[in-house]
Parts: structure tokens; C-alpha cells; sequence
């Protein structure tokens, strides 16, 4: 059986991204940055975890492209985001033309 498509483009987002996002915390981290560039001791406060935990979840979401960290400041990689908005486009416009129904 052929692979379909829009499998080709899931070279543009990066396993790392999908590993990074599969964990809840960092997820929540991410949709936290944002709306706003953070430091790990905010996020910690926040979300009342330790700040060493909190460090650990940026490490991973930085080593995945997801965000930048800058002079104690993390902050979403738009880029990134637009990589895994293509992504699901894709695949999502895929399926709906593989239902439409055949004439």
C-alpha cells in the first residue's frame, strides 16, 4: 500500500516536536509562552510545580524547536508552530477529500 500524500511533509515537523508535545505539562507550558514570554521561576509559580521541573519541560520543548530561551526568558518559536499547523493541514485537508464521496 502507497503512503498517502501528505506523509512526505511529516519530515517538516520533526519527531522531537510531537515527543516534546505528548507530555500534558509541557503542552500547558507552551500554550502559557504563548501568550507571553516567560522565565522557568514564573512558570513554576504558575503552574506550582518546582522551577527545576519547570526547567527540565523548557529544556526538552527548546530541544525540540518549539521555543527560544533568552536572557532568562522562554518564548514560543512561531516558525515551529506554523511547521505543525502545516502538518495538520495537510493530513486534515487530505482526509477530507479521501471521504468526500466517490461519483
Amino acid at each position: 500500500m502507497e503512503d498517502p500524500p501528505w506523509l512526505s511533509r511529516a519530515t517538516e515537523a520533526p519527531a522531537a516536536m510531537f515527543r516534546a508535545l505528548a507530555d500534558p505539562t509541557r503542552r500547558r507550558i507552551l500554550e502559557m509562552l504563548v501568550a507571553a514570554p516567560a522565565s522557568a521561576g514564573d512558570l513554576a509559580r504558575r503552574l506550582g510545580l518546582p522551577r527545576v521541573n519547570v526547567s527540565h519541560h523548557l529544556s526538552v520543548l527548546a530541544a525540540a524547536g518549539l521555543i527560544d530561551r533568552r536572557q532568562r526568558q522562554a518564548a514560543v518559536r512561531p516558525q515551529s508552530l506554523t511547521i505543525l499547523r502545516r502538518y495538520f493541514d495537510v493530513a486534515l485537508t487530505t482526509v477530507a477529500i479521501t471521504l468526500l464521496p466517490q461519483a
